[in-house]
């Protein structure tokens, strides 16, 4: 029997109908060591963005500007709630880059910065009943934040990234939490890929791609890549 490993709500797309979404789906990671081929390219990757950017406010480029638009169409302020891949890019910047965690996270942070757009991981092993992109119920929902024992709860009308109740990305985008975080021990990875047609539906392809060639050539793993649309809304296995 298939089991499903990533869902996007219709009502997600009924709010958003231009959000356009990729899923790679990989098996087998060799993430238990360092790898310094992963790490030169994320460094790599961390000094394009600065010269990217050189004299440039990182809020003015497309794809990150259709962020802060969606983000204030959904009553979230722009500036208090960033997208990760603005994040990545104004840390990069300010000489505070993405530091190195694991391979995977590594991989993905540097597609990210190379293709500006959000790139998430979470450890399949830890959501058995798969990942759904839906909208927050605050009675039921909770969320352990990075660095805290205390739970939230996340506000209503927030779309977030869940595994039934335990929400694992606040506000879309912004923030991951601590649960289903991939880890050297992580060997099956779901990275979502998120977009806009039009705006960065080229790039979400390109990254996906990019992505697992790179899972594969340097991390020696399995990949499939899913494209999720509103016609297809379901990635299964």
């Amino acid at each position: 029997m298939a089991r499903r490993i990533f869902e996007i709500a219709s009502e997600v797309f009924s709010r958003i109908p231009h959000a356009r979404f990729a899923a790679v789906v990989a098996h087998g990671v060799e993430n238990t060591q360092p790898n310094t081929e992963v790490q030169a390219f994320l460094q790599d990757t961390v000094q394009e963005t600065v010269e990217r950017f050189s004299g440039s406010d990182p809020k003015a480029h497309p794809a990150i500007a259709i962020w802060r638009e969606t983000f204030r169409a959904l009553g979230w302020s722009p500036s208090t709630y960033l997208s990760s891949v603005e994040a990545l890019v104004r840390r990069s910047v300010k000489g505070n880059p993405p530091p190195h965690i694991n391979p995977a996270v590594d991989l993905a942070n540097a597609i990210s910065l190379r293709y500006l757009v959000p790139i998430g991981a979470h450890d399949l092993a830890s959501a058995p009943q798969g990942i759904d992109v839906r909208f927050a119920d605050p009675a039921l929902d909770r969320f352990l934040p990075l660095g805290s024992d205390e739970e939230e709860c996340p506000s209503p009308g927030e779309i977030v990234y869940a595994h039934e109740h335990d929400i694992r990305t606040r506000r879309w985008v912004w923030r991951q939490s601590r649960t289903g975080l991939v880890t050297f021990s992580s060997r099956d990875i779901l990275f979502p890929i998120d977009g806009f047609v039009d705006v960065t539906e080229t790039a979400i392809r390109e990254a996906a791609h990019a992505l697992a060639d790179m899972l594969t050539s340097l991390l020696g793993a399995t990949v499939s890549i899913h494209w999720l649309t509103p016609d297809q809304r379901t990635v299964s296995e």
